[in-house]
């Protein structure tokens, strides 16, 4: 095992099966997991030429706080992972170990662009295989949005209220505006 850190970090809107798949693939190396959730901050979204989506509102409906509370549940047999907002945008804002290797599934220009942030930025990163076909957080809210329960299957049973109670807040805020 490495006396080290390791860092995922993602939007997590939500957090699904494959994220859970990736900590999975990291535990027995690492000492200390970090799950870093970036846009920790909705009301700063910026455009990414790499992403025509990240920034915008449909892409995050979930606060930082439900997504840490999603993430937790996801993970909650696993203690020795910690979540933290992580601004992709601020680098000395980072709140990791200077030691930390962060893990990325490359599927895009979108990854390979995180790769070299991390990389220029002094710390190591270690790639993971994509799987064969990826799930999309977008799917999962198309789903949610339609009250299609077929979502229920691609994140951890253990997170689905967790997931519901953020999704009802979310619908809430939205009749409220």
């Amino acid at each position: 095992m490495d006396s080290g850190a390791v860092c995922f970090t993602g939007r997590f809107q939500p957090f699904h099966k494959q994220h859970f798949e990736v900590v999975e693939s990291v535990r027995s190396k690492y000492a200390h997991i970090i799950i870093g959730i970036t846009n920790p901050d909705l009301t700063r979204l910026n455009q990414h030429a790499e992403s025509s989506h990240r920034h915008t509102d449909d892409a995050n409906p979930f606060d930082f706080a439900a997504r840490r509370e999603i993430v937790l549940a996801s993970l909650r047999d696993l203690p020795e992972v910690e979540v933290i907002p992580f601004d992709l945008e601020t680098p000395k804002s980072w709140q990791v170990p200077t030691e930390t290797t962060f893990a990325i599934r490359i599927f895009s220009s979108w990854e390979l662009s995180k790769q070299k942030l991390f990389e220029s930025n002094g710390y190591r990163t270690e790639l993971l295989d994509p799987p064969a076909q990826k799930l999309s957080a977008s799917s999962i809210r198309a789903q949610l949005m339609a009250g299609n329960t077929a979502w229920q299957e691609q994140v951890c049973p253990s997170a689905i209220a967790e997931i519901m109670f953020a999704w009802n807040h979310c619908l809430a805020q939205s009749v409220g505006h």
